[in-house]
C-alpha cells in the first residue's frame, strides 16, 4: 500500500551554478549558462553573456545561432528548429555585436543580446530560446586510441522569458510508487506555476524493522510551466528485505517552503 502525503515548512536556501563546458585542446567558457528577461509585450531588455576560449593556444572562430527548445518528461533538452514552438522566443532576440567573432587564446569577449517582445503574443506562462554558439574552425586533436580527428565546439546558452506579473512558483506532488520489477522509485511532479522552477529532490529509505537508515543521491530537478515530470531514482542493489518509508523532500530555488512525499513500500528481494 502507497500513500502520497504532501507536506510545506518553511525553509532558508543558498545555491550556485557553474557554466563552463571543455573538450580536449578546444574549449569554450559561458557564464551565465541562463539568461532571464522579465519583460512584458512591446517591451525590451539587454543582457551581457561572457564568452572565454579557454584554449592555451587555438584560436576559435565561432558564430551563433538560435533554436527552440523545451524538457521532456524526463527532463531531457528537446531540441526544435527555430520558431516551430508556442513557447519560442527564438525570433525576438538579436546580438548586437553580430553572429560571427573571434576569440584567441584565453581571450573573452562579452556579447550582448537584446530581446524585443512583440506587441501582441500568445497566452504561453513563458517563452525560451537556446542560443547557441558553434566553433566553425575545427581543431587538429587525437581520440583515445590516438588517431587524428577534428574538434569543435559547440555551447549552448537557455535563455527564457516571462511576464513582469507577481511570480507563482507552484510545484506538487502527484504521484509517488515503487518499481519492484526495475528496483527503483518514481515520482510524478507537475509545474502549475507560471515560472521556471529548479530545485533538488532528497530521498531518504527507514527500514521500519530495523530502523536502519538509507540516503540516496540528489536528484536536480528543473522545470517549466505546465511541465509534467518523471523522476526516477534508482534504489541500492543491495537493499536488504524489510518493510519501507521513504521520504522525498523537493527544495525550490527561491520561495520559502519545501514539498515532502511519502512513500510505504516492501523490499521482498
Amino acid at each position: 500500500m502507497k500513500k502520497l502525503c504532501l507536506i510545506y515548512k518553511p525553509l532558508l536556501l543558498l545555491f550556485f551554478s557553474i557554466g563552463t563546458q571543455i573538450f580536449a585542446q578546444s574549449g569554450i567558457s559561458v557564464s551565465p549558462p541562463r539568461t532571464y528577461f522579465t519583460l512584458n509585450p512591446g517591451e525590451s531588455d539587454r543582457k551581457k553573456i561572457l564568452v572565454t576560449n579557454v584554449s592555451d593556444v587555438s584560436t576559435l572562430e565561432l558564430s551563433i545561432s538560435f533554436n527552440d527548445w523545451k524538457y521532456d518528461n524526463y527532463g531531457s533538452n528537446v531540441i526544435s528548429d527555430p520558431n516551430t514552438l508556442t513557447i519560442s522566443a527564438a525570433k525576438w532576440i538579436t546580438v548586437l555585436s553580430g553572429n560571427v567573432f573571434k576569440l584567441g587564446p584565453k581571450e573573452s569577449k562579452e556579447i550582448e543580446v537584446l530581446m524585443q517582445v512583440p506587441d501582441k503574443i500568445n497566452s504561453e506562462n513563458i517563452h525560451t530560446a537556446m542560443m547557441y554558439i558553434t566553433q566553425t574552425n575545427p581543431v587538429e586533436g587525437k581520440n583515445k586510441s590516438g588517431e587524428n580527428i577534428k574538434i569543435s565546439i559547440r555551447t549552448g546558452v537557455k535563455i527564457y522569458q516571462r511576464l513582469n506579473i507577481g511570480r507563482n512558483q507552484d510545484i506538487d506532488f502527484t504521484d509517488f510508487k515503487f518499481d519492484k520489477a526495475n528496483n527503483q522509485l518514481i515520482l510524478n511532479v507537475q509545474n502549475d506555476g507560471n515560472v521556471w522552477s529548479e530545485g533538488t529532490i532528497k530521498n531518504e529509505l527507514i527500514n521500519q524493522e530495523t530502523g536502519k537508515q538509507t540516503i540516496l543521491k540528489d536528484v536536480v530537478f528543473y522545470s517549466l510551466p505546465n511541465d509534467k515530470r518523471i523522476v526516477l531514482m534508482s534504489l541500492p542493489e543491495d537493499l536488504e528485505k524489510g518493510n519501507y518509508i521513504v521520504t522525498a523532500t523537493l527544495a525550490l530555488d527561491d520561495v520559502e517552503n519545501i514539498k515532502i512525499a511519502e512513500l510505504s513500500f516492501s523490499n521482498e528481494k
